[in-house]
């Protein structure tokens, strides 16, 4: 991080005029850098910076057509027509080197003042006014800055950026997907805690956002930074400026995005919005002009949170991988083995003169590989489901068995009272207890040793090496990144037990249970 700052520093000294100045103070570039500074901060013009935390995103990196696929929105009647749930898919375009995932990043507060002041060349000194989230945008203006902004960059300081291959990143409005899955608190977040309308559970909205009930909004713009942060470090995605997407509005379909494309779309809430107003689903649409002054609609909420992309095919040897990784998709079932139903139809649309049955046939190829990819699909969730049980099991079987050692042990200490001459029938009795409390936990072991087996049996069998390991390693990382020590743990005990139970699939219940047990 210190040598990430202090890069930041020679390259805004070595950089052009308007970048002169000496940097600004971190209280209005990373204004939680004492707390925790930023993953990474980028310099800009006149000696100013921006923040920008990294978003993982657990996919297999190795795999260049995986992707996650989350389930976004809010089960809402009364606005389910703009944010009912729905799956999305996502990736980040840059790979994590040691857990061998992706991530993107995004920025960590709002733009500023300041930030939007320095863009548009005013090198003034900075003061507390630039701290402010700068609004009155609209949709134009916020690809313009981005585009300023990766000017300067390109111009300026193109070694601060990731870099994909020799390609540079670059600066842009996010996805709503991108949004959403950050403001949610992306992996960092648990599981259990993803889905809900509020990253914060049963928190104080007033703590986290500046909206029109939390008493100090007033209707305008506050300072970033001052509430607190979601799971992955960002500031204010709920409430003070509402932030332009990159893409257009879209109904939502009972489940599907609608046919139709809207206007501009805006997320989070603002300083106007009330408290039920401002969710992680909520999405608002707005026309992108003006209609009664005939320019492009601004508004004083409107402002904007970057995020850093790069390009996908940045190089021929990456767009060969990828052509090949789609074919080795298009042309194998599950298992990886060939079949010929593709082949055929591709056979029969080539050999095919009737141009209506020609697009039949082409739109029967289409369905069938959309539908081959939703398996791959169900068949990820699957196995990391099921890794997650194994985990499970062996925590329970870990639990179960310290319970009948400890009653073993009472009646081992009881027997000994009884030895030395203490033969009352109350000890007699209490054995006679615990003895039955034994055989109900060995029953019940046998119940979880039974549901432990049936995952190990479904992990070999029913999926391949290849989606096996990487849902582990997807899982793991998922697990790791929310903070879940103990299950992780569980869940590399388990993945252990699997290989030994793939060697020797025929031992017996109490071999399978010593391999549980340690």
């Amino acid at each position: 991080m210190m040598i990430q700052r202090l890069l930041v520093v020679i390259l805004l000294t070595l950089a052009g005029p308007l970048s002169a100045q000496e940097g600004w103070p971190l209280e209005l570039t990373d204004p939680a850098f004492e707390t925790e500074p930023a993953d990474l901060l980028l310099p800009m013009p006149c000696g100013a910076a921006m923040a920008f935390q990294k978003v993982s995103v657990p996919v297999d990196a190795s795999d260049p057509l995986a992707d996650r696929r989350v389930r976004l929105g809010q089960s809402r009647d009364q606005t389910g027509y703009a944010d009912y749930l729905l799956p999305a898919y996502l990736r980040g375009p840059f790979e994590d080197d040691d857990s061998g995932t992706t991530y993107y990043y995004i920025a960590r507060y709002e733009l500023t003042r300041g930030q939007y002041r320095a863009l548009m060349g005013d090198c003034e000194a900075p003061s507390r006014v630039d701290r402010l989230a700068q609004g009155g945008l609209g949709w134009f203006d916020a690809v313009a800055i981005a585009q300023r902004y990766n000017e300067w960059l390109l111009q300026n300081a193109t070694n601060a950026l990731p870099h994909v291959d020799d390609a540079p990143a670059f600066v842009r409005l996010p996805t709503e997907a991108e949004w959403e899955y950050a403001t949610r608190g992306g992996a960092r977040v648990d599981a259990t805690q993803f889905p809900a309308p509020l990253f914060f559970g049963n928190g104080d909205l007033r703590d986290y956002a500046r909206f029109q009930a939390s008493g100090s909004s007033r209707g305008t713009l506050g300072p970033v930074g001052l509430r607190k942060p979601n799971p992955l470090g960002l500031f204010d995605v709920y409430g003070n400026a509402e932030e332009l997407m990159l893409e257009p509005f879209r109904l939502n379909a009972v489940g599907r995005p609608g046919g139709q494309v809207g206007g501009i779309v805006t997320r989070g809430g603002s300083v106007l919005s009330s408290a039920d107003q401002i969710y992680s689903a909520q999405r608002t649409e707005y026309p992108p002009f003006d209609a009664a002054k005939g320019t492009p609609l601004r508004a004083e909420t409107f402002g904007v949170r970057f995020v850093l992309a790069a390009p996908i095919t940045t190089t021929d040897q990456r767009l060969n991988e990828i052509r090949d990784r789609w074919m080795e998709l298009a042309n194998a079932d599950q298992n990886g083995a060939t079949v010929d139903p593709v082949a055929r139809i591709t056979t029969l649309i080539e050999a095919e003169i009737d141009p209506r049955r020609r697009d039949e046939l082409d739109n029967l190829k289409l369905e069938f590989r959309r539908a081959r990819d939703r398996a791959q699909t169900a068949l990820q969730q699957s196995a990391r489901a099921t890794l997650l049980a194994g985990a499970v099991f062996v925590d329970s079987l870990d639990e179960n068995a310290a319970d009948i050692e400890n009653k073993a042990g009472n009646i081992r200490l009881l027997i000994d009272l009884q030895r030395a001459g203490e033969n009352s029938p109350v000890y007699g009795r209490q054995v006679e207890k615990h003895v039955a409390e034994i055989k109900q936990m060995r029953h019940v072991q046998s119940t979880y040793l039974l549901s432990f087996r049936a995952a190990l049996e479904t992990l070999s069998t029913d999926i391949g090496a290849t989606d096996r390991e990487a849902a582990y390693n997807v899982l793991r990382e998922e697990l790791s990144l929310s903070e879940r020590e103990n299950t992780l743990r569980t869940l590399d005990r388990f993945w252990e037990d699997l290989v030994a139970y793939e060697a020797r699939p025929d031992i017996t219940p109490a071999q399978l249970l010593y391999v549980a047990l340690n």
